[in-house]
């Protein structure tokens, strides 16, 4: 199971990178065309290449806790269900990113920054509510981030379409998984105060 989510996640990054290639070289043919992209400037789309890099990056957090829950010895199918959810999202979440880049005639990716981080690190003993409150917490940095995009892209030349799509499309669905992740954590810590394995086993059954 480690193995086959680490070669994933590595034909990821290929696939990533070969998407980039690939517009590169179409964009250095010779123009056909006689208008002209409406372009995103540099310190707009600096932080949407930014951006795309944190939404991989989490997707990868998410899927190293659904390898751990898939564990013989933790074993809680649940959670491992809810995190390779978590991660096929921000898989979207960076594709979505990506396609909308090509769209406003950029590049998918910045090739001289864009690098996936893989060393984070789920700890042995780690339960089903740090969990949660680790992605809580990744949730709120990316929307943290996204709000930096936004910020950005309302300064210099005020690229409203992206704030638009931004705050619409990523904001909305950040701000009701967070408050998910937070009822989950919540009804967690009741289960478990007078058992906390059992009201693990029966949150992980009843509740992801």
């Amino acid at each position: 199971m480690m193995k086959s989510i680490f070669f994933g996640m590595v034909a990821m990054a290929v696939a990533i990178l070969s998407i980039y290639q690939e517009t590169a070289q179409a964009q250095e043919q010779p123009a056909t065309h006689d208008y002209k992209w409406n372009g995103i400037d540099d310190q707009c789309l600096t932080a949407l290449h930014l951006q795309i890099n944190k939404e991989f990056d989490a997707s990868i957090v998410y899927l190293k806790y659904a390898a751990y829950f898939a564990q013989e010895k933790v074993n809680l199918p649940g959670f491992e269900k809810f995190f390779f959810h978590a991660a096929g999202e921000e898989r979207e979440h960076g594709i979505k990113l990506i396609e909308y880049a090509l769209m406003r005639g950029q590049g998918p990716v910045d090739k001289s920054n864009f690098k996936l981080n893989y060393t984070y690190q789920v700890l042995a003993g780690t339960d089903g509510e740090s969990a949660l409150r680790a992605a809580l917490t990744k949730e709120e940095e990316v929307t943290h981030s996204i709000r930096g995009v936004i910020k950005a892209c309302e300064e210099g030349s005020n690229d409203y379409h992206l704030v638009d799509y931004l705050t619409g499309e990523y904001l909305d669905e950040q701000h009701k998984g967070q408050r998910e992740l937070a009822e989950k954590i919540a009804t967690l810590s009741k289960m478990k105060k007078s058992a906390p394995k059992l009201g693990e086993f029966l949150f992980d059954k009843h509740h992801m």
